[in-house]
């Protein structure tokens, strides 16, 4: 399977600063030839007002990515952002579910879950974000809260849609606190992961795509990606940084393969 390596620049970056790390990053990956032949899908999710102008300057194979979206193709919905709309933009891929629009703007499983369907309806790719709190995994509920996660998101989804879903594991209390889960605790959890779904959907379970996310950055990543199961890392900080970012690309298993073996 492809590894993926998907940045999240939050509410972070004006339009200068997008400029400078196109300018930057598009430098990077250009000097770098073996980045057009790997199998690593590579993204970046900026925020909605830095959409356009990240894809005017990306002149690399970066995918651009939506930080959310409304369910709805149109009404009055206001400060809100439709799937048509991003479309409209060649814009793909979207995370849902994310802790800190869970948190922030309480979004619920059931809004989270008609967005997933909506977007796979669509032929859109949901990078479908799932985690617990501090609270829950002091307590030993992180399977239960994924458990109940992964039912509700996954409701009536259709089965030949599945393989499009991304998964983003992201335990709450690792993001953004410089706190990662040990290598042991991934894998763990990882494994559970797969057991949930293969209970859930059943078919076709290796193909859909598992990425954690929690503090990921250029000096960690390389020992993530290398946990069974999990097929790719969902960046945050060390994403808004050109350098950090294509570090954790060459970082990858698969680009470490693909060098190593020509």
């Amino acid at each position: 399977m492809k590894q993926y390596i998907l940045g999240n620049w939050k509410m972070f970056k004006t339009k200068n600063e997008i400029q400078s790390f196109c300018h930057e990053f598009n430098n990077l990956w250009n000097h770098d030839a073996n980045l057009s032949n790997l199998p690593i899908i590579v993204g970046i999710a900026p925020t909605y007002v830095g959409l356009s102008i990240f894809q005017t300057l990306n002149k690399t194979t970066t995918n651009v990515i939506a930080q959310n979206a409304n369910a709805n193709i149109s009404g009055a919905f206001t400060s809100e952002v439709s799937f048509n709309m991003l479309k409209d933009l060649d814009v793909n891929m979207v995370l849902i579910g994310h802790s800190e629009v869970r948190s922030h703007l309480h979004e619920t499983d059931t809004i989270i879950n008609k967005k997933n369907q909506v977007l796979l309806e669509q032929n859109m790719t949901p990078i479908l974000c799932i985690g617990e709190t501090l609270n829950e995994f002091e307590s030993g509920q992180t399977i239960n809260v994924l458990q109940k996660q992964l039912e509700l998101a996954l409701q009536n989804i259709n089965p030949s849609k599945i393989t499009q879903l991304i998964i983003a594991y992201e335990p709450v209390w690792a993001i953004g606190t410089g706190k990662t889960a040990t290598a042991e605790l991934i894998q763990k959890t990882f494994h559970e992961i797969k057991k949930i779904l293969q209970n859930l959907v059943k078919e076709n379970v290796d193909k859909i795509p598992l990425l954690y996310g929690g503090s990921v950055n250029e000096k960690n990543a390389a020992e993530i990606l290398r946990i069974q199961h999990v097929n790719g890392v969902l960046v945050g900080g060390a994403s808004l940084d050109p350098q950090k970012f294509y570090d954790i690309i060459r970082s990858s298993p698969n680009y470490q393969k693909f060098t190593q073996g020509q």
